[in-house]
Formats: C-alpha cells, structure tokens, sequence
C-alpha cells in the first residue's frame, strides 16, 4: 500500500509530506496529535514490512539512537508497529542539510562542523562506527544548529559488514570501507575529512567511476585520471606541494584564505592508511578548535619598498558570506569538474592553473606593497626612513628583487608559522621540557632561528626552521600521550612500594601533561596520604597479633577512609572479616541446632539462613535446613493424625476427612491418614445427608423423598457402633417421618358451580362444602368455571396442623 498524505499511523501520526526516500524505506513529515508537535518519521518500505532482517536493521538504529544521547545527534521518540508498517519517530529538523554551506567561507563552514566532530567522537567512545558520514547526513534546527543523522549502516567498533550490507556513500567511504574491512574509527574520520573538502571546495575529493592507485615510494598517483576541478579564479589557488594520495586532488583546489594548518589537517584525515589519519575525533576537536583560535590572529607584512623593513599589522578574519568577494557563489549542488581542454595533457593543465595563481598572487602583492601600504602608512603619519646613503661609483649593481616570489615567500612563511607558538607554548605548560628536553630544547631553537631569518626577510630559510619545528612538534605532541602512560604506571608502583615521595613526583608529572587526569588526580592524593595509611597499617598488625582483633580492624578501616585503595589495608580488613564470619557462622549453626532439638523450627530455620548469609557457599547449610524441613513435617503429620482422631471420636467426619486429606498431601505414603480417609469418607456423607432432612424437614411431606430418607434410615441403622451423634440424628429424623405419615382434614368451600381439582390428588367437582384427609405436603388447588378465567391456590399441609377452609369459586368473568 502507498503512502499518501493525510494517511494516519497507530491513530496518532498523520502523514503530512515526503521528505525523502532510500532503499529501506521512507522519511516522511507527520504531525503527533498527543503531543501536539510536528516529528519527522522513517518508515519501513511496504514490501519490507515482513522482511525479518530489514525489521531487526530497524530496530537497530533505534537502539544506537537511544543509546547516543548528544546534543548534536538527532533524539528519537520511539518505534512503532502498526497493520503492515514499522517505524521510527525522531526529531523534525527543518534547516535543511549542509550541503547547502557549499562554498561558504572556511570559518563559517568549521563553526557548523565543528560540533559534528564532538558528536562523532561521543558515538566512536560508545564503541561504534557511523559509517555513512556525508553533508546529507548532517541536518540542521532552525537555528542552524548541526544534528547526525542516519544510522542505519552504522556498526559495532571492529565489526566486519555484512556482503549485502550497505557501505554508506561512495564518494565518502574510504579505500578500507569500499572493500568491505571490519568497522573502524578511521573510516569515519575519512568520512569527515571528505566532507569538509566537499563543503570548501564544493565537490567530493573522490569519484568511485575513476579509480586511481597512489605510489607511496614515489608520492605521487599513479594510473587513472585524477583530474583536478577547475578553480573559480587563479586567485583561488595557492602553491602547496599537498596531494590527497586517496583521491588524487591536490589542497591547491582550496580558497588562498583556507589556513594552511587546516590544509594539513585535511590532507591528514584524507590519507590513504588508517594508521596515517588522526588518532580519534578528539584529536580533529581540538585542532579544529586550533584554527579557529589563531584565525583571528594578525599577519606581519614587511614593507618592502622601504630600506627599514617595518611591520604592518592587517587583521585576518574568516569569510563572512558563503561567496568570495567578486566571485559566484558556488552551487548549492556540485557537479564533476569539467575535464581540461581537448589537446591538452593534464599535467599541463594543472601546471597553467598553478602558474595563474602565483601570476594573480604575485600582482596582488605588488599591489599591497607599492600602492597600499604607502598610502595607509601615510595615513597613520608614519616617520619617513631615513635617506639612504648614496653608494661609491664603483659598488657593483644590486641584483633586482623579484617582489612577487619574495611576496610569495613571505605568505609561505607565515601560513607555515600558523599555530606554531601557541603549540609550543601548549608544550611547554605541559612540560616538555621535563620529560624531553632534548627535543623541546630543539624546537625552541628552530622556532627562534626561523623568527631571526624571518626578520632577516629570508623567508624560504624561515619557512624550513618552520618545516622542521612543526615536525619536532608534532613528535612532542604525539610522545605527550606516551609519556602520561609511563607515568601513571610509574606512579603505581611506587605507591606499592611505598615509596611517597618517588609517587608524588611522577603523578605530579602527569598533571602537567593533563591537569584533569583522574587517575593522575588520585595517585597523587594517595601519595599525600601514603605514609600515615602505612603508619595505621602496621599498628593494625600489631594490634591483630595480639588477638585484639576489634582494634586492629579498627586502625586498618582508619587507614582505607584516607585510601581507599590501600591494598594493605584493604587485605587486613578482608582477613579479620573472615575471621570475625567465621566464628558468626559456627555460632550461628550452633543455635540452629539446639531449636531444632527443642522443636523450634521456626527458629532453627532463622538460625541456619543467618549462617547461610555469612557463608553463602558453606556446604553445611544445605543439609541443617533440609533436617529442619524433615523433622517439621513429620511433626505436623504426627500433629494432623492425632486431630483427625479425636475428631473421629466426637463424630465431626467432615473436619477429620480434611485433616486426613492434608497429611496425605504431605506425604501419600501414610497409611494411617489413607485408612482414615477411607473410614471418614462414608460417614461424612452419611452426616450432611441427614443434617440436610433434619435442617429442612418440609422435604419430607414428599413422597419420594420420604422414600429416600427410610432408605438411608436402614443403611445409617446397619452402622456399628454408631455414637450418640448419629443415633440423635436417626431418632429425629424418625420422628419427622412418623408425623409425616398422619393425615391432616382440609376444609373446601366453593359456589356448587365451579369445578374443583387438586392437584396429584384428584378431581372433585362442583360443591359448596366438602372435607379431605390429606398427607403433610404442598398442593395445588384449581378451580373453572365456562365463562369465567380459573382460579389457583397453593396450600401448605403441615403435620398436626388445622388449616382455615379454603375457598375456591371463579367469580371473575372473562
């Protein structure tokens, strides 16, 4: 069946409009009426609706949702089955999806991913991969805040996909993903970095119909096309030796404003080995958070045209719409680059696109060095540099500046500088120079001697210093996490070995490293206490060899409320608690057995569950509460025998038949309770029958039962020794059926008209007085008359009775 607008699920979603369609089913909008809101629902396809898999898939997904509670992945309501649908309800998100950030500034766009990469690193710490990490998948609220969506094929960390499982996105999943390896954190940050590159270049970095191998000797690709996209404007380009080996785009498709430690980042996430890729989401948070930091940082221009150099300070500040200045925006959509034009190599084409950007590069240069920065030095009456010393006739020619590479050089040194400081200076509050001071020691240097020859204005030698000292960083940064682990462990044993101080140091090491290390936070805590617990351990131990065991207990807890992870502390208590249950438990057993000796079982049993609960796996309390279990019940079998007797005796056959009953359910392996069910029975019956005639003597003016009960009269009298009881109980009854058997005269009157009869007796006639002898009983007395309705009288004939004359004449004419 289709879905239409209108159509309504489980009588409180109404289906509103399509939002989309995949493979497994349908998105659409709908309206919850007990909620009063608008949720967006994903329904299983009809043809699906009794697929067993594709139900399980869905339940799947709802159960990843509910686990991943974040304030960037979309929050679902609940799953339901209704007739022949399943389906998710989950947030509406009307901002669309990010695709549309295509083209925006780099800064806008990393201030609306950036949280996506938060939420990404909460689902990877819950052990899973979402594997399908595309623009689309990423929606946004109204107030353009990001949601991940679409679980769907997501899997557990290290799961291998099944054959017909879905991949995700081709142009997203990386190389391992596309062949099918287990689940990995790696592919998600390929799917990550393949979305950024998308939203800043307005296309993906791969095309699965044109594949390309990458020569990791050689660094380069190799085979296949790897055309690079068209730039908007040389402008756009700028001269970076970065090439994705996975994909074969190069970074230069990337905006000149695009930071370059971003570019590097990206080319990171991009890489074709997972072991190349950053280490988790977190690691890509913080750098991202990184750039965003440094890009509000000034940029140093010398002044060139001036014998002194001199700074000038321009603010850098992200792009603030979603179109460069002077360029069309870029589409919503994206669409493959065009190819280069027919006759030209692609080598070739790519090398007129490069030389278009540093022609473009060179003159905007030229421009800020000759034009702009002049005149915005005038403006701000700047001092003019002193005239320059006329040179000796025979001083040899200075060889000419080429500006624009020296303008191109000097923006290759302060991209590569980006960051820089403030890393180190991350390093150096977190102690590098403590745990490898040779390292640090170098890259404190190599920054210095980059500022000296940038200073210098030799920009190519600052940008090597530069080179080196991001190298030396990124190995610093790295070791940090290593360093924090030798460390941590370090500081354990020494703890063990109760060496404080050795202890202190080392956690406090760690703490530089990472200040809100818990670990590192506890051990040094330990450490503060570490020799009082060891003071209080050992008076304990003293105190338990002289078998004043409540105070040795007593020191030992002392010593575990300042650590709690006092190991020796923790065993002396664990060893004095098994003393102390041990001497619970045997006395425990001890009054188990004693009210077990004087009958009391309620007791016994107490006693021995409080031994069970000292000792749950003692062997000895299975078989106390099995002889309490034995020695109660054949107390209350000897207790129900002893009952059912003496009720026998006073003729109460109706409680003994029930005492006799209990004990056979006890045990049917009692023959004194069989016997005495087979004599209570009979005489049980015998007692409600005739408790039943002498309760309701008027049964007896009937004839037939009259009958019955002489009958039973002769079986009770054929009783041995029947017992005061039943001898009442047959005289009574005897009396009753004597006076049963005496006629009593009726009187009747009527008119000498009417016609009498009484029923079961016989027909009278018409009359005016007549009298009958009739047996005690109920009768009916009818009378007719032509012409006249009949009459009826039920009469009551009760033994030495004399009963009024009853009248019985039809006066009533029809």
């Amino acid at each position: 069946m289709t879905l239409e607008s209108g159509d309504t699920l489980s009588e409180r979603f109404v289906l509103i409009r399509q939002l989309g369609t995949g493979g497994s089913g349908e998105v659409w909008l709908a309206r919850d009426y007990e909620r009063d809101s608008f949720v967006a629902v994903k329904i299983l396809a009809v043809k699906q609706g009794g697929n067993a898999a594709a139900l399980w898939l869905l339940h799947r997904e709802y159960g990843l949702l509910r686990r991943l509670a974040h304030e960037h992945i979309v929050r679902v309501d609940g799953l339901y089955r209704s007739g022949g649908h399943a389906w998710i309800a989950m947030e509406y998100l009307d901002g669309g999806d990010l695709s549309q950030l295509r083209g925006c500034g780099w800064g806008e766009i990393l201030r609306v991913v950036l949280p996506v990469a938060a939420a990404l690193a909460h689902v990877h710490d819950a052990g899973i991969v979402h594997r399908d990490v595309k623009p689309a998948n990423v929606m946004l609220t109204t107030t353009g805040a990001p949601r991940l969506v679409d679980f769907g094929t997501a899997l557990a960390l290290t799961a291998v996909p099944a054959p017909d499982a879905g991949r995700g996105s081709p142009f997203t999943m990386s190389q391992q993903q596309r062949t099918g390896a287990p689940a990995s954190i790696a592919d998600d940050i390929y799917g990550y970095g393949a979305l950024l590159y998308e939203l800043l270049c307005g296309y993906p970095p791969f095309y699965p119909d044109e594949p390309v191998a990458y020569d990791l000797e050689a660094g380069r690709v190799a085979g296949g096309s790897a055309r690079q996209p068209a730039a908007r404007t040389a402008a756009c380009l700028v001269e970076r030796p970065v090439v994705l080996p996975a994909s074969g785009r190069s970074m230069a498709a990337l905006d000149a404003s695009v930071p370059l430690l971003l570019a590097r980042l990206l080319e990171r996430m991009l890489a074709p080995l997972p072991e190349q890729r950053p280490s988790s989401m977190h690691v890509i948070e913080r750098e991202l958070k990184t750039v965003l930091a440094n890009s509000a940082a000034p940029v140093m221009i010398d002044n060139v045209n001036s014998s002194t150099p001199r700074k000038i300070i321009l603010p850098v500040t992200p792009p603030a719409s979603c179109a460069s200045a002077g360029q069309e925006p870029l589409r919503g959509e994206w669409r493959r680059p065009s190819a280069a034009p027919v006759g030209m190599a692609a080598g070739e084409h790519a090398r007129r696109i490069l030389r278009a950007g540093l022609v473009a590069a060179g003159v905007l240069a030229a421009v800020v060095v000759f034009i702009v920065l002049p005149r915005w030095v005038a403006e701000r009456q700047m001092p003019a540099p002193p005239a320059a010393a006329p040179e000796p006739l025979d001083t040899p020619a200075r060889e000419p500046v080429d500006l624009t590479v020296l303008a191109h050089a000097r923006q290759g040194a302060d991209e590569q500088r980006i960051g820089l400081q403030q890393r180190l200076d991350a390093l150096r509050e977190r102690a590098a120079s403590q745990w490898d001071e040779a390292a640090y020691t170098r890259a404190a240097g190599e920054l210095a001697a980059g500022d000296e020859a940038y200073a210098e204005r030799e920009y190519i030698a600052a940008t090597e210093h530069y080179r080196t000292l991001e190298s030396l960083v990124d190995v610093l940064e790295q070791r940090a996490d290593e360093v924090l682990v030798q460390r941590l462990q370090e500081g354990a044993t020494a703890l063990q070995q109760g060496a404080a101080g050795s202890a202190a140091a080392a956690f406090e090491l760690a703490l530089k490293i990472e200040p809100d290390n818990t670990e590192a936070l506890q051990g040094r805590k330990r450490a503060s206490t570490l020799g009082e617990v060891m003071r209080l351990a050992s008076e304990a131990e003293h105190l338990e060899k002289d078998e004043q065991t409540n105070e040795a207990l007593a020191r030992f807890r002392e010593a575990l409320a300042l650590d709690a992870q006092a190991q020796r502390a923790g065993d002396g208590v664990r060893r004095i608690e098994a003393r102390l249950a041990g001497d619970a438990f045997a006395a425990a057993m001890a009054r188990g057995y004693s009210a077990l000796a004087a009958g009391d079982y309620p007791a016994a049993n107490g006693a021995f569950e409080a031994a069970r609960r000292i000792r749950p796996a003692a062997t000895e309390i299975a078989p106390a509460l099995h002889q309490v279990e034995q020695e109660r019940r054949t107390h209350e079998i000897a207790t129900k025998l002893e009952l059912a007797r003496q009720l026998e005796m006073q003729e109460q056959w109706a409680r003994a038949l029930t005492q006799y009953r209990t004990v056979l359910e006890l045990d049917t392996t009692i023959a004194a309770a069989a016997e005495g069910l087979a004599r209570a029975t009979p005489r049980a019956t015998l007692n409600e029958q005739l408790e039943l005639y002498l309760t309701q003597p008027e049964r007896l003016f009937s004839q037939s039962v009259r009958i019955s009960a002489k009958e039973m009269m002769a079986r009770a009298r054929a009783i041995e020794s029947p017992g005061p009881v039943l001898s009442k109980q047959l005289a009574t009854l005897q009396q009753w059926l004597e006076r049963a058997d005496v006629p009593v005269v009726v009187a009747l009157q009527s008119d000498n008209i009417t016609q009498v009869t009484i029923y079961r007796v016989g027909e009278f006639g018409a009359f005016t007085h007549r009298s009958l002898e009739l047996l005690p009983g109920s009768y009916t007395v009818v009378g007719t008359r032509a012409g006249y309705r009949d009459v009826r009288r039920e009469i009551t004939v009760r033994p030495g009775t004399v009963l009024e004359p009853i009248v019985i004449q039809c006066e009533d004419r029809i």
